[in-house]
């Protein structure tokens, strides 16, 4: 997302959230969605009705939108002639099917704007759903028709969204001003703060590029139903909804359903619902939470411009592997799944090829061990570099343990042969450790195979050590 178009964005969200009516709330979005958009022509529909309009005269006869649905591109408007279209539903749970549209005659919308045009009617239905509930609970009590029970399910309702426009409003202020990655945890964990107990995390490309929560298993199969249907899905316990860039789908933000909204601020002798009629409002308000979030996670992808921004932050920059980030978060999701085995490697003489030929031969020595090491492993298993001349494979599936110790061997074998290096042969070695899953923690089982590569070093470098529990007695038994 370009600067100016975050800053009207931002600037759309504190604006909307302050509106005290419907037809406030509505007179404020077309005309913020026509400058942000430098258009002529912007509506409100709510049913057949437009609270509010720009560019077409002070009361223009409802039937010039009420015809224009999504998809619908381009109709001409009379005294205006024909103009490029944008439709977006507001809230696609209410069956009026509320929108906001917007007209230009110049040029045709960018998938951009149309992005930013999506995320101000999310907001906008958001406020609206709020302002009727409002309006609602105001002729309710005014009639006495409505149980104290029900009216105090109303206020925590509106008392949740607020919850929720705020920190929207703190994830969008965010989004430019600091790391993509540090925005993406801020909108898993946003959500997840909303939905008290459940896990949220982001998927992109089939890697979890954040989470916030305990970990579960399905996340990556969840995310690639929303990405392959284009739109949200139910999976079981999972809920998913595809994030786009620059309009493409580039992954899913997946939530958990085993826990919904909690009460806020609510007295304990007051009046509860029945679990039926609160069960059906927190679970919209979680389907609202999911779209919401993952339009925040759209924008923000789009801000950054392109998958590359995204995969630079989760690969090593020379070697082009996974970083350490991502190979734990692959680690500690595939071993709660089944059995895998674990590759800590070193290299030996490395420090030697540095201070003779210098740090851009050394340099082009890792890169040469990182091909040879995606060739050596299976297409399934998943090498990285953790820093320096360290490196780590993550073996899985794993039917037996002499799967890994054949692995193993063939890494060493690929390492050893000599390399063309700043015109110079180079021969260097690598001393691996090898450790297997079996209830410990990613971090556990890296420790486990640093222990094992340093064995190996020490007794015969180039070959490779199983983690024995002799080699650190004081190792804690469970993790």
């Amino acid at each position: 997302m370009s600067g100016w178009s975050t800053l009207q964005l931002t600037e759309f969200f504190s604006a909307i959230t302050r509106a005290g009516t419907v037809s406030t709330a509505a007179r404020l979005a077309v005309q913020r969605a026509t400058e942000a958009t430098d258009a002529e022509v912007a509506a409100v529909i709510s049913g057949d009705q437009v609270p509010a309009s720009v560019g077409l005269g002070r009361a223009p006869t409802s039937s010039l939108f009420t015809s224009l649905g999504p998809g619908c591109d381009e109709t001409t408007f009379p005294g205006a002639g024909t103009m490029h279209v944008t439709v977006h539903v507001l809230d696609r749970d209410a069956p009026s099917a509320d929108r906001l549209i917007v007209a230009r005659a110049d040029e045709p919308f960018a998938a951009e704007e149309r992005q930013m045009l999506q995320g101000m009617a999310r907001v906008l239905g958001l406020a609206l759903r709020g302002l009727h509930t409002l309006e609602a609970e105001r002729q309710l009590r005014l009639a006495q028709e409505r149980e104290a029970a029900a009216r105090l399910e109303l206020v925590e309702a509106l008392e949740r969204r607020e919850r929720l426009l705020e920190t929207l409003l703190r994830v969008q202020r965010s989004a430019g001003q600091q790391p993509l990655a540090e925005v993406l945890d801020m909108i898993t964990s946003g959500a997840a703060g909303l939905l008290d107990g459940v896990t949220v995390a982001l998927v992109l490309r089939g890697a979890v590029a954040s989470v916030s929560g305990a970990p579960c298993e399905g996340l990556t199969f969840a995310a690639d139903r929303a990405v392959t249907a284009g739109a949200p899905v139910t999976c079981g316990d999972l809920e998913a909804a595809p994030v786009h860039i620059n309009g493409d789908v580039a992954g899913a933000l997946v939530i958990t359903t085993g826990a919904v909204p909690g009460p806020v601020a609510v007295s304990s002798a007051a009046a509860v619902p029945s679990a039926a009629a609160g069960s059906v409002v927190r679970e919209a308000e979680r389907r609202d939470v999911l779209a919401a979030f993952a339009e925040q996670a759209s924008l923000a992808l789009t801000g950054a411009h392109t998958l590359a921004a995204v995969h630079e932050a989760q690969h090593d920059p020379l070697t082009r592997l996974p970083n350490r980030a991502l190979f734990l978060h692959r680690v500690e999701e595939t071993i709660t799944a089944g059995a895998a085995a674990l590759l800590y490697l070193d290299l030996d003489l490395f420090k030697q090829v540095n201070d003779t030929l210098g740090h851009a031969a050394g340099d082009e020595l890792l890169r040469a061990v990182a091909g040879r090491l995606r060739a050596a492993v299976r297409d399934t298993d998943m090498p990285a570099r953790l820093g320096g001349d360290e490196f780590a494979v993550l073996l899985e599936p794993l039917t037996h343990r002499e799967q890994a110790r054949d692995i193993a061997q063939r890494v060493i074998d690929a390492i050893a042969r000599p390399y063309d290096i700043a015109g110079r042969t180079v021969v260097t070695r690598a001393s691996v450790g090898v450790a297997y899953s079996g209830g410990r923690s990613a971090e556990r089982l890296l420790e486990e195979a640093d222990l094992a590569m340093y064995r190996a070093k020490k007794t015969h470098k180039g070959t490779y050590q199983e983690f024995e529990p002799d080699m650190r007695p004081e190792l804690p038994q469970a993790v």
